[in-house]
């Protein structure tokens, strides 16, 4: 915002507000951070507060209470869009058998790379909805997410392998495949900020994570 002389002292009022804005972005991106670390339940405002470099009063100025904080701080706007490009990203096997014979210019990667760019930006509010979320109404989200990945696993290799049954324990086993997913890649945006070894960890991952699941609908 421009800080534009008008009448009346403006020039003092839209400093105010510049400043204002500038503090609640430190008290959110403050929580961010105390929230991915510690989880919601644990988190307190005294250590956002403090986190953020202002008084614990001060939060309050903004933010009636941590509930009202963390909506703020994790809304619906990216909880939705992040959901739905997970989904896209396994949306775009549609009739693909092994990815390793896609070509570069497949929508698959162009999903996939879609998907890492958001998480990416978003990295601290996705270690949170994975697994930080406790307390909040994101907390079944983690779960909901394994629950929506295994059923589009599924679909998609009886599409491409119709007739393939999974038993109970291969169930089981898959929905542990991909609690294993969810969690491993919180970790590594938990463990890295930088773009590079994110981007690292998070393909050598991928790589064990197809190549098994592949598998484990052939044996199936």
């Amino acid at each position: 915002m421009d800080a534009v002389p008008i009448v009346n002292g403006g020039f003092t009022i839209v400093m105010a507000q510049v400043l204002k804005e500038e503090v609640q972005r430190r008290i959110v991106d403050a929580a961010l951070g105390v929230f991915a670390r510690k989880g919601y339940a644990a988190a307190t405002i005294g250590e956002i507060a403090a986190a953020a470099g202002i008084s614990t009063g001060n939060v309050y100025r903004y933010y009636e209470n941590k509930e009202a904080l963390f909506e703020d701080a994790v809304d619906e706007t990216f909880v939705h869009r992040f959901s739905a490009l997970l989904e896209k990203r396994v949306a775009s096997l549609a009739g693909v058998e092994d990815v390793r014979r896609l070509g570069p210019d497949a929508a698959w990667f162009t999903a996939s790379e879609e998907l890492m760019r958001f998480t990416i930006d978003n990295r601290l509010r996705v270690v949170i909805v994975l697994g930080r979320a406790a307390g909040t109404r994101w907390a079944s989200f983690a779960g909901q997410t394994v629950d929506q990945l295994v059923r589009l696993a599924i679909a998609h290799f009886r599409e491409v392998a119709p007739g393939v049954k999974l038993s109970e324990p291969s169930r089981f086993a898959l929905h542990r495949v991909y609690e294993n997913l969810i969690d491993t890649t919180a970790r590594i945006l938990a463990e890295y900020e930088d773009e590079a070894p994110i981007r690292e960890a998070v393909a050598t991952y991928s790589r064990y994570h197809l190549a098994g699941l592949r598998e484990l609908f052939v044996k199936a």
